[in-house]
């Protein structure tokens, strides 16, 4: 569904249902759900944090426990002497989850006179800032699970180097048997480019049709067989910036998990002081890392 589109069925779908908007319940309920399935529907097709875990959906109320077992192991040894002995021992994990809100209110006059286009634009928004909170989470959940000191983790001077990103996915690729992307910020990935050439030699890194594309589209896809995905900086509610522009990250396979303990849901009311309607759209998610040696992190000086 483009987001064209989207707009533009989301506007004639508002546009009948708010008829006796003021007077009948189910009028604002079913608007409510328009709104939900939209914002749900772009939250599905956007996120991202689900490539970056293993996505799994816990109800409410029961516990999202995992079990991690140490390794087996095996010894050689000759005939009728002491065979080491392998004690399995397991540790138990938890993934708490949060709350996310968007908490909206319109103005009854504002929706009655037909002005459908802001609650359309609105729509939009709440599904912006829904993703772009979940991506910033799920992102920052992994930088934060590998330390300075770790083994994974190494330094680029000025700027993300080609030895630097193909030293990472080795590396990843040696230990957990797969990477499955790059991610970071747009902007510090957007060095990539210029592995193509080194002067005013060809590298042969990207072939012609890939360099038209990349110029024609401004985004860098793939490197190295790997998706690259660039993140925009998103800003929360409190203004603050949330996706640091100093690392990039090579993701492993099974880093984690990505629960979701409520789906999107919504509830709305009418306040008869204020004669504004409020919608409050929210669901509950949380990340875990629980093999953080799965990925590796360039930290660019």
């Amino acid at each position: 569904m483009s987001l064209q589109m989207s707009n533009k069925e989301a506007v004639l779908a508002l546009a009948s249902a708010l008829k006796d908007f003021r007077k009948d319940v189910e009028v604002r309920e079913a608007l409510a759900a328009k709104i939900l399935k939209f914002i749900s529907d772009e939250v599905e097709q956007r996120d991202i944090a689900s490539m970056l875990f293993d996505p799994e959906f816990v109800p409410l109320g029961t516990s999202a426990e995992y079990a991690l077992k140490s390794r087996a192991r095996v010894y050689w040894h000759e005939e009728g002497t002491y065979a080491p002995r392998t004690q399995i021992k397991q540790k138990v994990f938890t993934v708490p989850t949060s709350l996310l809100s968007f908490n909206l209110s319109y103005q009854l006059a504002e929706i009655e006179t037909g002005r459908v286009g802001t609650i359309a634009d609105n729509m939009q928004l709440g599904a912006d800032e829904f993703v772009g909170a979940i991506n910033a989470r799920a992102y920052n959940t992994l930088l934060g699970s590998i330390p300075t000191t770790a083994k994974n983790y190494a330094t680029s001077v000025a700027g993300l180097t080609k030895s630097a990103l193909d030293n990472a996915i080795n590396y990843v690729e040696d230990i957990s048997g797969g990477a499955k992307m790059i991610i970071g910020r747009r902007n510090v990935l957007s060095k990539i480019l210029d592995f193509n050439s080194s002067g005013t030699a060809e590298l042969g890194h990207y072939s012609d049709k890939m360099k038209d594309q990349i110029m024609n589209t401004g985004l860098i896809t793939n490197y190295r067989g790997l998706p690259v995905i660039g993140l925009q900086q998103y800003r929360d509610g409190y203004g603050n910036n949330t996706i640091p522009d100093d690392s990039v990250l090579v993701v492993g396979k099974n880093v984690g998990k990505y629960v979701t303990s409520e789906e999107m849901k919504s509830l709305q009311q009418v306040d008869a002081e204020t004669l504004t309607w409020l919608m409050h759209q929210y669901t509950r998610k949380g990340f875990a890392v629980f093999f953080a040696e799965r990925s590796f992190r360039i930290r660019i000086t």
